[in-house]
Protein backbone atom coordinates (compact mmCIF):
# COMPACT_ATOMS: atom_id res chain seq x y z
CA UNK A 1 0.00 0.00 0.00
CA UNK A 2 1.18 3.53 -0.77
CA UNK A 3 1.30 6.06 2.04
CA UNK A 4 -1.15 8.94 1.71
CA UNK A 5 0.32 12.41 1.45
CA UNK A 6 -1.55 14.85 3.70
CA UNK A 7 -1.19 18.57 3.21
CA UNK A 8 -2.91 19.40 6.50
CA UNK A 9 -3.85 16.78 9.01
CA UNK A 10 -7.40 17.10 10.34
CA UNK A 11 -8.01 14.12 12.54
CA UNK A 12 -11.48 12.84 13.36
CA UNK A 13 -12.58 10.00 15.59
CA UNK A 14 -12.52 6.62 13.83
CA UNK A 15 -9.74 7.32 11.33
CA UNK A 16 -7.45 4.41 10.46
CA UNK A 17 -3.71 4.69 11.11
CA UNK A 18 -0.93 2.15 10.60
CA UNK A 19 2.24 1.73 12.66
CA UNK A 20 5.01 1.25 10.13
CA UNK A 21 8.56 -0.03 10.47
CA UNK A 22 10.71 3.04 9.64
CA UNK A 23 13.70 0.91 8.61
CA UNK A 24 11.87 -1.46 6.28
CA UNK A 25 9.38 -0.23 3.68
CA UNK A 26 6.13 -2.13 3.55
CA UNK A 27 6.25 -3.70 7.02
CA UNK A 28 3.28 -2.83 9.22
CA UNK A 29 3.40 -3.78 12.91
CA UNK A 30 -0.11 -2.71 13.87
CA UNK A 31 -3.09 -0.51 13.11
CA UNK A 32 -5.94 1.19 14.89
CA UNK A 33 -8.76 3.72 14.79
CA UNK A 34 -8.43 7.10 16.47
CA UNK A 35 -10.40 7.26 19.72
CA UNK A 36 -10.76 11.06 19.93
CA UNK A 37 -11.08 13.97 17.53
CA UNK A 38 -7.78 15.76 16.96
CA UNK A 39 -5.55 12.98 18.36
CA UNK A 40 -3.75 10.21 16.53
CA UNK A 41 -1.72 9.13 19.56
CA UNK A 42 -4.75 7.31 21.06
CA UNK A 43 -5.82 4.35 18.94
CA UNK A 44 -7.79 1.15 19.40
CA UNK A 45 -6.81 -1.79 17.25
CA UNK A 46 -4.28 -4.60 16.84
CA UNK A 47 -0.55 -4.81 17.52
CA UNK A 48 1.41 -7.69 15.98
CA UNK A 49 2.73 -10.09 18.65
CA UNK A 50 3.86 -13.12 16.60
CA UNK A 51 6.69 -11.41 14.72
CA UNK A 52 9.52 -12.32 14.37
CA UNK A 53 8.58 -15.40 16.49
CA UNK A 54 5.42 -16.55 18.31
CA UNK A 55 4.44 -14.42 21.28
CA UNK A 56 5.95 -15.33 24.66
CA UNK A 57 3.29 -17.07 26.83
CA UNK A 58 4.76 -15.41 29.92
CA UNK A 59 4.06 -11.97 28.40
CA UNK A 60 0.48 -12.99 27.67
CA UNK A 61 0.17 -14.21 31.26
CA UNK A 62 1.37 -10.81 32.46
CA UNK A 63 -1.24 -9.14 30.22
CA UNK A 64 -3.94 -11.32 31.79
CA UNK A 65 -2.75 -10.57 35.32
CA UNK A 66 -2.66 -6.84 34.63
CA UNK A 67 -5.86 -6.38 32.64
CA UNK A 68 -7.91 -9.48 33.47
CA UNK A 69 -8.27 -10.68 29.88
CA UNK A 70 -6.95 -10.40 26.32
CA UNK A 71 -7.90 -11.42 22.79
CA UNK A 72 -5.68 -12.40 19.87
CA UNK A 73 -6.69 -12.14 16.21
CA UNK A 74 -5.05 -13.18 12.94
CA UNK A 75 -3.40 -10.30 11.09
CA UNK A 76 -1.69 -12.09 8.17
CA UNK A 77 -2.50 -14.85 5.73
CA UNK A 78 0.35 -16.89 7.22
CA UNK A 79 -1.31 -16.91 10.64
CA UNK A 80 0.64 -14.25 12.55
CA UNK A 81 -1.50 -12.82 15.33
CA UNK A 82 -2.03 -9.46 16.95
CA UNK A 83 -3.38 -8.47 20.34
CA UNK A 84 -6.53 -6.37 20.57
CA UNK A 85 -5.71 -3.32 22.68
CA UNK A 86 -5.86 0.39 23.28
CA UNK A 87 -2.69 1.97 21.88
CA UNK A 88 -0.89 5.01 23.28
CA UNK A 89 1.82 6.13 20.83
CA UNK A 90 4.51 8.20 22.51
CA UNK A 91 5.02 11.69 21.01
CA UNK A 92 8.44 11.11 19.46
CA UNK A 93 7.10 8.06 17.59
CA UNK A 94 4.09 9.79 16.00
CA UNK A 95 5.97 10.45 12.71
CA UNK A 96 5.96 6.67 12.16
CA UNK A 97 2.16 6.52 11.95
CA UNK A 98 0.76 6.64 8.45
CA UNK A 99 -2.44 6.40 6.44
CA UNK A 100 -3.10 4.71 3.10
CA UNK A 101 -5.58 5.53 0.33
CA UNK A 102 -9.01 4.00 0.86
CA UNK A 103 -9.42 0.66 -0.89
CA UNK A 104 -11.06 -2.69 -0.27
CA UNK A 105 -8.40 -3.76 2.22
CA UNK A 106 -8.45 -0.61 4.37
CA UNK A 107 -12.27 -0.63 4.34
CA UNK A 108 -12.26 -4.22 5.60
CA UNK A 109 -9.88 -3.31 8.43
CA UNK A 110 -12.02 -0.31 9.42
CA UNK A 111 -15.16 -2.47 9.48
CA UNK A 112 -13.38 -5.08 11.61
CA UNK A 113 -12.14 -2.49 14.12
CA UNK A 114 -15.25 -0.29 14.48
CA UNK A 115 -16.86 -2.36 17.28
CA UNK A 116 -13.74 -1.67 19.38
CA UNK A 117 -14.56 2.04 19.44
CA UNK A 118 -17.78 1.27 21.35
CA UNK A 119 -16.29 -1.46 23.53
CA UNK A 120 -12.53 -0.89 23.81
CA UNK A 121 -10.46 -3.91 24.85
CA UNK A 122 -9.04 -3.77 28.37
CA UNK A 123 -5.30 -4.07 27.57
CA UNK A 124 -3.54 -0.71 27.15
CA UNK A 125 -0.06 -0.58 25.62
CA UNK A 126 2.31 2.36 25.29
CA UNK A 127 4.22 2.09 21.99
CA UNK A 128 7.47 3.76 20.98
CA UNK A 129 9.97 3.24 18.18
CA UNK A 130 13.48 2.39 19.40
CA UNK A 131 16.10 3.47 16.84
CA UNK A 132 18.86 1.40 18.50
CA UNK A 133 17.05 -1.94 18.44
CA UNK A 134 15.12 -1.00 15.28
CA UNK A 135 11.94 -2.31 16.89
CA UNK A 136 8.68 -0.99 18.29
CA UNK A 137 8.73 -1.43 22.08
CA UNK A 138 5.60 -1.75 24.21
CA UNK A 139 5.03 -1.35 27.92
CA UNK A 140 2.08 -1.17 30.26
CA UNK A 141 0.86 2.17 31.62
CA UNK A 142 3.11 2.97 34.54
CA UNK A 143 5.69 5.32 35.97
CA UNK A 144 8.81 3.17 35.75
CA UNK A 145 10.89 5.91 37.39
CA UNK A 146 8.92 7.42 40.24
CA UNK A 147 8.94 11.23 40.43
CA UNK A 148 11.02 12.50 43.33
CA UNK A 149 8.01 13.92 45.18
CA UNK A 150 6.20 10.55 45.15
CA UNK A 151 9.34 8.67 46.14
CA UNK A 152 9.83 11.10 49.04
CA UNK A 153 6.26 10.49 50.28
CA UNK A 154 6.81 6.73 50.44
CA UNK A 155 10.28 7.07 51.99
CA UNK A 156 8.84 9.32 54.69
CA UNK A 157 5.54 7.57 55.42
CA UNK A 158 6.10 3.99 54.23
CA UNK A 159 3.67 1.80 52.32
CA UNK A 160 0.60 3.41 50.82
CA UNK A 161 -1.11 4.71 47.67
CA UNK A 162 -0.80 7.97 45.70
CA UNK A 163 -2.70 9.04 42.55
CA UNK A 164 -0.52 10.38 39.71
CA UNK A 165 -1.17 11.77 36.22
CA UNK A 166 0.42 10.07 33.22
CA UNK A 167 0.03 10.30 29.45
CA UNK A 168 -2.68 7.61 29.45
CA UNK A 169 -4.61 8.85 32.48
CA UNK A 170 -4.41 8.59 36.24
CA UNK A 171 -2.46 5.71 37.80
CA UNK A 172 -2.54 4.81 41.48
CA UNK A 173 1.02 4.19 42.64
CA UNK A 174 0.85 1.48 45.32
CA UNK A 175 3.84 0.74 47.56
CA UNK A 176 3.92 -2.57 49.46
CA UNK A 177 6.38 -5.32 50.35
CA UNK A 178 7.66 -7.61 47.60
CA UNK A 179 6.06 -10.59 49.37
CA UNK A 180 2.64 -8.95 49.50
CA UNK A 181 2.81 -7.78 45.87
CA UNK A 182 3.64 -11.32 44.77
CA UNK A 183 0.36 -12.49 46.33
CA UNK A 184 -1.70 -9.84 44.46
CA UNK A 185 -1.31 -11.42 41.01
CA UNK A 186 -4.59 -12.74 39.66
CA UNK A 187 -6.59 -11.80 42.77
CA UNK A 188 -9.90 -9.89 42.60
CA UNK A 189 -10.03 -6.22 43.62
CA UNK A 190 -12.95 -4.41 45.25
CA UNK A 191 -13.06 -0.62 45.52
CA UNK A 192 -15.33 2.21 46.62
CA UNK A 193 -15.45 6.01 46.45
CA UNK A 194 -16.33 7.90 49.63
CA UNK A 195 -16.84 11.50 50.72
CA UNK A 196 -15.78 12.09 54.31
CA UNK A 197 -16.80 15.46 55.73
CA UNK A 198 -14.27 16.24 58.43
CA UNK A 199 -14.53 19.45 60.53
CA UNK A 200 -11.67 21.12 58.62
CA UNK A 201 -12.09 19.74 55.06
CA UNK A 202 -13.88 17.22 52.85
CA UNK A 203 -11.88 14.12 51.89
CA UNK A 204 -12.49 12.27 48.63
CA UNK A 205 -11.33 8.77 49.54
CA UNK A 206 -10.77 5.82 47.20
CA UNK A 207 -10.34 2.50 48.98
CA UNK A 208 -9.05 -0.66 47.32
CA UNK A 209 -9.22 -4.17 48.81
CA UNK A 210 -7.14 -6.89 47.13
CA UNK A 211 -8.44 -10.32 48.11
CA UNK A 212 -5.13 -12.15 48.30
CA UNK A 213 -6.36 -13.47 51.66
CA UNK A 214 -10.17 -13.59 51.53
CA UNK A 215 -10.59 -13.24 55.30
CA UNK A 216 -8.06 -10.42 55.55
CA UNK A 217 -7.66 -8.58 52.20
CA UNK A 218 -4.83 -6.10 51.68
CA UNK A 219 -6.15 -2.52 51.62
CA UNK A 220 -4.90 0.64 49.97
CA UNK A 221 -6.48 4.08 50.21
CA UNK A 222 -5.86 7.42 48.53
CA UNK A 223 -7.18 10.88 49.43
CA UNK A 224 -7.79 13.78 47.06
CA UNK A 225 -8.40 17.44 47.82
CA UNK A 226 -10.97 19.26 45.65
CA UNK A 227 -9.42 22.60 46.67
CA UNK A 228 -6.01 21.80 45.11
CA UNK A 229 -5.83 22.48 41.37
CA UNK A 230 -3.72 19.43 40.47
CA UNK A 231 -5.82 17.07 42.59
CA UNK A 232 -9.07 18.52 41.23
CA UNK A 233 -7.70 17.83 37.74
CA UNK A 234 -6.96 14.22 38.74
CA UNK A 235 -10.53 13.84 40.03
CA UNK A 236 -11.86 15.20 36.75
CA UNK A 237 -9.82 12.66 34.78
CA UNK A 238 -10.92 9.80 37.04
CA UNK A 239 -14.55 10.79 36.53
CA UNK A 240 -14.07 10.03 32.81
CA UNK A 241 -11.73 7.05 33.04
CA UNK A 242 -13.15 3.59 32.33
CA UNK A 243 -10.33 1.74 34.10
CA UNK A 244 -8.48 2.19 37.38
CA UNK A 245 -4.78 1.33 37.14
CA UNK A 246 -2.83 0.12 40.18
CA UNK A 247 0.94 0.13 39.64
CA UNK A 248 2.76 -1.81 42.37
CA UNK A 249 6.22 -0.89 43.67
CA UNK A 250 8.10 -3.13 46.08
CA UNK A 251 10.59 -2.88 48.94
CA UNK A 252 13.10 -0.65 47.14
CA UNK A 253 10.40 1.22 45.17
CA UNK A 254 11.16 -0.80 42.07
CA UNK A 255 8.23 -1.32 39.69
CA UNK A 256 6.71 -4.82 39.80
CA UNK A 257 3.54 -4.86 37.69
CA UNK A 258 0.28 -3.01 36.95
CA UNK A 259 -3.23 -4.27 37.60
CA UNK A 260 -6.21 -2.64 35.85
CA UNK A 261 -9.86 -2.95 36.87
CA UNK A 262 -13.11 -1.73 35.31
CA UNK A 263 -14.37 1.71 36.38
CA UNK A 264 -17.91 1.80 35.02
CA UNK A 265 -20.27 4.67 34.26
CA UNK A 266 -22.16 4.26 37.54
CA UNK A 267 -18.90 4.84 39.43
CA UNK A 268 -18.13 7.92 37.29
CA UNK A 269 -21.51 9.39 38.15
CA UNK A 270 -21.05 8.68 41.84
CA UNK A 271 -17.64 10.34 41.81
CA UNK A 272 -19.08 13.41 40.04
CA UNK A 273 -21.74 13.72 42.74
CA UNK A 274 -19.22 13.33 45.56
CA UNK A 275 -16.96 15.99 44.06
CA UNK A 276 -19.87 18.46 43.79
CA UNK A 277 -20.81 17.80 47.42
CA UNK A 278 -17.18 18.19 48.51
CA UNK A 279 -16.83 21.55 46.73
CA UNK A 280 -19.98 22.87 48.38
CA UNK A 281 -18.83 21.67 51.80
CA UNK A 282 -15.39 23.28 51.35
CA UNK A 283 -16.92 26.60 50.29
CA UNK A 284 -19.22 26.61 53.31
CA UNK A 285 -16.32 26.19 55.76
CA UNK A 286 -14.85 29.39 57.27
CA UNK A 287 -11.51 30.09 55.56
CA UNK A 288 -9.75 30.11 58.93
CA UNK A 289 -11.00 26.57 59.60
CA UNK A 290 -9.96 24.95 56.30
CA UNK A 291 -7.11 22.45 56.63
CA UNK A 292 -7.04 19.37 54.38
CA UNK A 293 -3.87 17.90 55.90
CA UNK A 294 -5.34 18.11 59.41
CA UNK A 295 -8.56 16.47 58.21
CA UNK A 296 -6.64 13.62 56.59
CA UNK A 297 -4.45 13.11 59.66
CA UNK A 298 -7.45 13.02 61.99
CA UNK A 299 -9.34 10.55 59.81
CA UNK A 300 -6.31 8.29 59.46
CA UNK A 301 -5.79 8.36 63.25
CA UNK A 302 -9.42 7.32 63.80
CA UNK A 303 -9.06 4.43 61.37
CA UNK A 304 -6.03 2.87 63.04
Amino acid sequence: MRERELQKEKIGKGELYFLRHPETEGIIVGYGLTMQDGRKDLLVGLIMVDRPKPVDPEWLNEIEITFGEYQLAFMTASGERGISCQIQVEPESLPYLCQFPADEKTSAIETFLKPLLENPPKPILNLRWNAETKLWHSHFPTLADLPTEIRNVFEQFGEGCVAAETTIGVIHICHASDADIQSFAGKPVWYQWQLIQMPTAPLIRLEFAIFDRPQNPYRFESFLNVAEEDQARILSQLANQDQLHLAFYGNTLQYRFTKSIAHDEQQWQQLDELVEQAVRYWEELPSSQRDFDKAKAEFTKRSI
